[in-house]
């Protein structure tokens, strides 16, 4: 089959040629989007879907995306081809013993040997089993055999003819996980939900030998490599159950209830292991002895959801929250570790400087860049269940980071040292800002509140109420003496700090305001936007609603130039660049793998950073125009 424009984030940053000079690239030197002048972090081995994974023999990694197949050199975390096997998506994949081809199936029933090597199809067979869910070589190499949900049940094929030569029901609702070979190749194992998730059946007459364990669905099985035991993945664990008389052999139990989810496993046959991938994103090494786990770590921020352990049993490739990730398996820790974000960047602020950049995410930690060469300075562990909001004190020295769990952590910009913890807000912290002095911080979170915390002494903070739900957002004005605040109640309230009352009131937004902002002449007018896309403008003296700008849709945040003329919000994977006087768009910014999350504009306002799900940031200049 023909090569294809591949899936994988990282095939997709291959270095290209535009009319005839050098695409800019990050400090990878991997291509980055039109305008952008650095990338924070990395994108490499991340994907959108994963299917299914798989080792050659060589130790190189086999990647299934949507219908394509990408070969990985992992030792180096570079893919050396995407090829597009299949015209729908791939659903699993098989080495052959002799590691020469592998047994691929795809969701409508097409199964391939393929050739690595070639990277081309030796021979297909459209079989009667649509919604596939594996395919699988028989123990002599003679047969093949497919399982999936149209129909629900199991079929098997000989490899040479093509025939079929068995096949049969369930008594199964659903299959997730589809079915396997049993020890001798005369039966089949296959996995479901919901009553029971296991039946081992004669393949040739359909005679039910036995069904067993319960919990729910079977994610996943394979057989062990003694061919004695079939290990499930379940609701809540992993589960291992000899096939002599179906009892429980083990039950690998880390985390307690659904959170220890098992989507995925495998064996590590000369360990005499198994190895569990979790909903928690950590891979757990357990002893099939003693039934005891030998040793587990975090590789992911999320699920993990397809796993393959290594030739030679020293590494587990697993994709899970986005990105794939090889780990050593006696170390516990990646094979290759680059200085990116594992988690969503939520929050991004530049340094006074303008040089630095400082993002916040998900995965609980902040990191400062370089702005321009891409170097990650600093990491800053501690944000205790993600940094969700950030802001940088005038003079440079400290950042504060508003996190999940209703803390307000201040951190040292020079070592990472934590400085202080604000407690008091119930809730997630959901916007920060100094007052320009840095004498006080002003605080807003899901519990309805505004808070203006002294950073010098032990004073109280100062509580203003009126939100009828979470404040989303925050801004001081320049003088320091007012403060706007924007909320799930779809008001924008202007405070009086000094009396620590409200001034004024504006509900023209339909759903949440995410952001708030000072902005025109001398901060006369106020800036908000949210879940209904329209940025408002509003007179700060009269009141008046003076333009509105349709953004297009839920903006997530917004930052004002320096010069107070424009309006950058987020929008699908980059920004939308507005000028506030006239409501013009003076440009589009796109590049990110997938939604945009956060902004921050230099204090010159010559560079612009933007922060996304994908857990990269984008540096970008600013747009020439009025």
């Amino acid at each position: 089959m023909k090569p294809s424009v591949a899936t994988a984030i990282g095939v997709s940053l291959m270095a290209v040629t535009i009319c005839g000079a050098q695409q800019p690239v990050d400090s990878f030197g991997d291509p980055l989007p039109q305008g952008a002048i650095q990338r924070l972090g990395t994108l490499k081995m991340r994907y959108g879907s994963v299917s299914a994974l798989a080792y050659l023999p060589d130790g190189r990694g086999v990647v299934l995306t949507g219908p394509n197949v990408d070969i990985w050199d992992l030792a180096a975390g570079t893919v050396q081809s995407s090829t597009q096997v299949a015209k729908t998506t791939l659903t699993s994949v098989e080495m052959r013993p002799d590691g020469k081809v592998m047994l691929l199936g795809d969701a409508s029933g097409i199964v391939y040997e393929w050739d690595p090597e070639t990277k081309e199809i030796v021979r297909s067979w459209a079989t009667e089993q649509a919604g596939l869910r594996s395919a699988r070589y028989s123990p002599d190499g003679t047969r093949f055999l497919v399982a999936g949900t149209s129909p629900l049940g199991y079929m098997e094929y000989d490899l040479e003819t093509g025939g079929k030569t068995a096949g049969g029901g369930v008594e199964f609702a659903t299959t997730r996980c589809g079915a396997i070979y049993g020890p001798d190749g005369a039966t089949v194992i296959m996995g479901g939900g919901y009553a029971h998730l296991l039946e081992h059946r004669v393949l040739a007459t359909g005679e039910l030998l036995g069904k067993f364990a319960t919990n729910y669905e079977a994610k996943e099985i394979r057989l062990s490599p003694d061919r004695t035991c079939v290990l499930v993945g379940v609701e809540s664990c992993a589960e291992e159950y000899k096939l002599s008389d179906y009892s429980l052999l083990h039950r690998y139990d880390p985390v307690p209830g659904e959170a220890g989810r098992c989507y995925t496993h495998g064996f590590a046959g000369m360990r005499n292991e198994a190895v569990l991938g979790l909903r928690t994103g950590s891979i757990h090494r357990y002893d099939r002895v003693s039934g005891g786990e030998v040793l587990r770590w975090m590789a992911h921020p999320s699920v993990i959801m397809a796993l393959a352990v290594s030739p030679d049993e020293k590494y587990v490739l697993t994709y899970g929250g986005g990105l794939l990730v090889e780990s050593d398996m006696d170390a516990g820790r990646p094979r290759l570790q680059w200085d990116r974000h594992g988690g969503p960047v939520q929050a991004i602020a530049f340094t006074p400087s303008g040089d630095r950049v400082i993002s916040g995410s998900e995965d609980a930690t902040l990191r400062v860049w370089d702005a321009r060469s891409g170097k990650s300075l600093l990491r800053i562990e501690g944000a205790t269940l993600g940094a969700y909001t950030l802001a940088v004190s005038p003079d440079g020295s400290r950042t504060a980071a508003g996190c999940k769990d209703g803390i307000i952590r201040e951190f040292s910009l020079t070592d990472g040292t934590l400085l202080a913890e604000l407690k008091g807000h119930l809730g997630f912290i959901r916007s920060l800002a100094y007052t320009h002095d840095g004498a006080r911080l002003v605080s807003s979170a899901d519990d309805g509140s505004v808070r203006i915390w002294s950073l010098k002494g032990d004073e109280e903070p100062v509580v203003l109420k009126g939100h009828l739900g979470g404040v989303l957002s925050v801004a001081v004005s320049a003088d320091g003496s007012r403060v706007l605040s924007g909320g799930r109640d779809g008001t924008v309230r202007l405070w009086d700090i000094a009396q620590a009352r409200e001034i004024k009131q504006h509900t023209a937004h339909r759903g949440w305001v995410e952001v708030v902002a000072f902005a025109g002449p001398e901060g006369t007018w106020a800036v908000s936007t949210g879940r209904d896309g329209k940025v408002a403008r509003w007179d700060l003296q009269t009141g008046e609603l003076v333009a509105d700008i349709d953004n297009g849709g839920w903006t997530y945040d917004m930052v004002i130039s320096p010069d107070g003329s424009r309006a950058y919000c987020t929008a699908a994977t980059g920004a939308n660049c507005w000028n506030l006087a006239d409501g013009q768009k003076i440009a589009e910014l796109r590049g990110h793998a997938s939604g945009t999350l956060g902004l921050a504009v230099s204090p010159d306002g010559s560079l612009l950073a933007t922060g996304a799900g994908d857990t990269s940031v984008l540096v970008w200049e600013a747009p020439a125009g009025q």
